[in-house]
């Protein structure tokens, strides 16, 4: 029996015109559930905040992307957010949550990562009888001066009718820590687009025409200790006296306290030719780096799914990280996983995938066979369009097994 095209809403703190991880997940799944065909409308109910709790409330109350996304955002009061979460923990207006959602209408709901806990809950106080709720919470292991997440965030998990994690692993980890249900789990990665083929790079290489083309190995993430960017030049520096060939080490991402140390050690060994910073980048600008790259190298402290690893997969580029998070469930092809921060097995696989091109090009090649296979966004759209449509199968809090 054909099902009515459905209406999706995501709930999610941050969106346009910042895309950190989530955000390009919100915005690939978007596009992908609208060209489907068996979605009508999709929008993204947001604050008018910049990650981390920089406000912006000159921000449009609501925009229309070019793709068709609707886009809806609320000021929080007082503008200024403490500093104790990487949400800005201030008051919504809930009679501005309820409006959106009159106004939307939606049939799913479906809130990605899990700080946005006051949207959450007055979305579900509103519309918990008019919609089906999918939760897709960003899991980290929680220090003690944030144990209060997990009440709130199992009050959630408990509310809605399904919980879908990135990874078995961090199944197993929801269930146990936010006390749901193996009956309302779901594994469904993120995806990657896949992207067009260059015919020759694009990217400055040399001021010097006759100079060798360095291999431009290529690191994405946030400048700060938990990517491991410190930790990766430390490897990259061992690693490139046994280079065959002249190399250059790309750290792509926004400065969050990290970049100043890094600048002191790529200057006190004198790298300022091979080491360059790329700072944060458009999307136009991140795709022709991956484009024209020849491998990825990743070593943060943890990863729930490590979004960028397989960007660069589908890319066609090879990836080196080590044993963290989820990394050895989900790089099962196109990537060598290393022992966790082994420092001699880092430095020996970093020489060899820099040293052997027909090596590195053919774990190329298996990486984007795999992640197309896998991981593409048309493939996660349709994981979740399934359970967009399911039957409600809502539990009451104290119903709940623990």
């Amino acid at each position: 029996m054909n099902t009515p095209p459905l209406r999706v809403l995501f709930i999610t703190p941050y969106f346009r015109p910042y895309l950190g991880g989530i955000e390009r997940a919100v915005e690939q799944l978007s596009f992908n559930l609208l060209e489907s065909g068996r979605v009508d409308s999709v929008a993204v109910l947001t604050t008018k905040y910049a990650f981390p709790r920089i406000p912006h409330s000159e921000w449009s109350d609501y925009e229309s992307s070019s793709e068709g996304v609707s886009i809806y955002r609320i000021n929080g009061y007082p503008t200024k957010a403490p500093p104790l979460f990487s949400v800005p923990l201030v008051w919504f207006s809930p009679l501005k949550i309820k409006k959106v959602l009159q106004d939307f209408d939606p049939d799913v709901i479906h809130f990605v990562g899990d700080g946005w806990f006051v949207g959450h809950l007055w979305c579900l106080f509103w519309f918990k009888d008019k919609a089906r709720f999918i939760f897709t919470p960003s899991y980290h292991t929680l220090p003690f001066t944030r144990w209060w997440l997990r009440p709130i965030n199992g009050v959630i998990s408990a509310l809605v009718d399904k919980v879908v994690s990135l990874s078995y692993l961090e199944a197993d980890r929801v269930g146990r820590d936010y006390w749901v249900d193996k009956e309302k789990q779901h594994v469904i990665g993120w995806g990657a687009t896949p992207l067009e083929p260059f015919s020759s790079r694009v990217l400055p290489i040399s001021n010097d025409s006759d100079a060798p083309i360095p291999i431009n190995i290529l690191c994405v993430g946030r400048l700060g200790d938990h990517k491991g960017q410190h930790w990766l030049l430390d490897i990259y520096r061992q690693a490139r006296t046994s280079f065959k060939q002249s190399a250059r080490l790309i750290l792509i991402g926004r400065d969050e306290g990290g970049e100043s140390r890094l600048r002191e050690e790529v200057k006190r060994y004198a790298l300022e030719d091979e080491v360059i910073f790329a700072g944060e980048l458009d999307d136009g600008s991140l795709r022709n780096w991956y484009s024209n790259s020849e491998l990825f190298v990743l070593f943060s402290r943890y990863e729930a799914f490590g979004l960028v690893f397989f960007e660069a997969m589908i890319s066609g580029v090879p990836v080196l990280t080590h044993d963290v998070g989820a990394n050895k469930e989900l790089l099962l092809e196109g990537a060598i996983v290393v022992p966790r921060f082994d420092r001699e097995t880092a430095v020996s696989e970093l020489i060899n995938l820099v040293n052997d091109e027909v090596y590195r090009r053919r774990l190329g090649q298996e990486g984007k066979d795999y992640a197309l296979r896998e991981f593409s966004w048309q493939v996660v759209a349709e994981k979740y369009l399934d359970i967009y449509n399911e039957r409600p199968i809502r539990k009451h809090l104290w119903n709940v097994k623990r």
